[in-house]
């Protein structure tokens, strides 16, 4: 007994450090000594890149977000700015976009509603139209140009449809084009879930850049493959390289790398733009990443044997975060959840007074931003009068989301929905109506306090930890303001600081990334 006591730590050991990475049965690429690199911190999901001359603009999915479809501007792939919202309302949920460029107008294709849209503008800081159905079905459309001058849009499960000369109509039905890559049958996916088509026109060839194996399953399950033919419709061969870019482990800095988008950077490198979960941190949602490719003398890609130089310095973006309300209208990193309405709030003499909605602060269309660190502090001053609450929180959705609020009754509240409830939970009588909240997120690790006018901080307990947030509900939290019912708040401020650097953050993400090669 006491043989089989030291050998199972040691055989526990072994199992936890064997291979991570399952077999490939069918010829695929082993994984390749490159890292992929953080563009953009937060929930940036399903990125579609435009490079257009020497600018690059880019988008996201927007969700239930609103303003959405925020367009990022860069210069060379590595600073990169926010520009302006396409959308200001949107029936449903903003997925996977494709911005392009066709005859020196901008298009963005999304899909919401059960339906795909259109919105289009003469320049990229708009305006941008008001949204067009066109009125068909599947996700994640790619828009693509034939050679008789034709325009298409790819949609997912391997179809495409035909569109009208101006873009925002379809001809016809959708029609089976692709069958997708076989992905070996002992691999750990989620489902086979063939999307993101993204289109490259290189050598003669059309490239059919896609997704599979599902987004948010198992580590291992989500992939970039890639098809190329001689027409924007096919028949498509599939790249002997694939999967081009995956998550081989669990061990890896980033989970669920997918969904990728070719675009050629400023000195003729190639690079595949696409998304992934950070290692252990679910809760900032998937990143848009990068990672360099090359091409092979036959006119395939794979991912590339290095990075080239010029990429040693942590990528920025240049996002505002905190506000002091100082203008008159709300700053480009605030959106609200479900609907913008601009009758809910004004700006004036510094504080943005907010009218209270819903009966819950899950329900009260909170205004939101994206954080961007995995360690950082928002804090906010408040005061409220009315019938309500109003406060500061992370807002996941309706039935996830923890904050602090305060009603005109000048009692303290904890308020939260899909987290671990304990018996006891501080919530003091204030005698006043306005306070100074903040929440403290260290590396998923929630704190709480409040202050009156300049006393001494008051943690509250309990305290969360983030993770354990209830496994059916969406991962990613978001720091929000909110009032509930009559309430009317004024927010005299909003404070976000980030409690670690991109540097220290870039340093953690390199040594996991080494650790888990040398596991290999």
């Amino acid at each position: 007994m006491k043989t089989c006591r030291r050998l199972f730590p040691l055989l526990a050991m072994a199992w936890l450090l064997g291979p991570s990475r399952p077999v490939a049965t069918s010829g695929a690429e082993s994984p390749r000594p490159t890292m992929a690199r953080p563009l953009l911190v937060g929930n940036w999901a399903d990125p579609t890149v435009l490079k257009d001359g020497n600018d690059y603009y880019m988008t996201h999915s927007s969700f239930q977000f609103h303003p959405g479809l925020l367009i990022w501007h860069s210069k060379d792939l590595r600073r990169w700015k926010p520009v302006a919202h396409a959308v200001v309302n949107q029936k449903g949920s903003i997925w996977a976009p494709d911005l392009i460029k066709h005859d020196g107008r901008y298009y963005i294709y999304y899909p919401a509603a059960g339906t795909n849209w259109g919105v289009t503008a003469d320049s990229i800081a708009g305006p941008w139209s008001k949204p067009v159905s066109l009125e068909v079905g599947h996700i994640d459309p790619g828009h693509v140009v034939g050679p008789d001058g034709r325009r298409y849009l790819h949609l997912s499960g391997g179809h495409a449809v035909a569109l009208s000369a101006n873009g925002l109509a379809t001809q016809g039905r959708p029609f089976k084009v692709y069958d997708g890559w076989t992905i070996p049958p002992d691999w750990a996916i989620e489902c086979f879930c063939l999307e993101s088509p993204k289109l490259t026109q290189r050598g003669g060839w059309y490239y059919l850049t896609s997704a599979q194996g599902g987004t948010a399953g198992p580590a291992t399950s989500h992939m970039v493959v890639s098809a190329r033919s001689l027409q924007p419709l096919g028949p498509w061969e599939n790249s002997p390289h694939n999967p081009i870019i995956r998550t081989w482990g669990r061990d890896e800095p980033w989970w669920s790398k997918g969904h990728g988008t070719l675009v050629e950077g400023t000195d003729g490198q190639w690079y595949c733009v696409l998304h992934g979960y950070m290692n252990g941190f679910r809760t900032l949602g998937r990143c848009t990443l990068i990672e360099p490719i090359q091409w092979t003398k036959d006119g395939w890609f794979h991912a590339a044997d290095r990075w080239p130089s010029g990429w040693e310095q942590p990528v920025r973006a240049d996002m505002p975060a905190s506000d002091e309300f100082a203008g008159k209208q709300l700053g480009i990193q605030w959106q609200f959840y479900e609907r913008y309405d601009p009758e809910r709030f004004r700006l004036a003499d510094g504080r943005l007074l907010l009218n209270g909605f819903g009966d819950t602060p899950g329900r009260s269309q909170p205004l939101t931003i994206m954080a961007m660190h995995r360690a950082y502090e928002i804090e906010t001053d408040v005061v409220i009068e009315g019938d309500g609450l109003a406060g500061l929180m992370l807002f996941g959705s309706p039935e996830l989301y923890i904050g602090l609020a305060v009603g005109s009754d000048g009692k303290l509240r904890r308020v939260q929905e899909g987290f671990r409830r304990y018996p006891r939970t501080d919530e003091p009588t204030l005698g006043a109506t306005r306070v100074t909240l903040r929440i403290v997120n260290e590396h998923q690790d929630a704190r709480f306090y409040y202050r009156l006018s300049d006393g001494d901080w008051v943690l509250l307990q309990p305290n969360m930890e983030l993770a354990l947030a209830a496994a059916t509900g969406p991962y990613t939290l978001r720091p929000a303001l909110f009032a509930t019912g009559q309430a009317r708040a004024a927010f005299e401020c909003f404070r976000y600081r980030p409690l670690e650097s991109d540097e220290n953050r870039d340093r953690w993400l390199e040594a996991m990334f080494r650790l888990s090669q040398n596991s290999k």
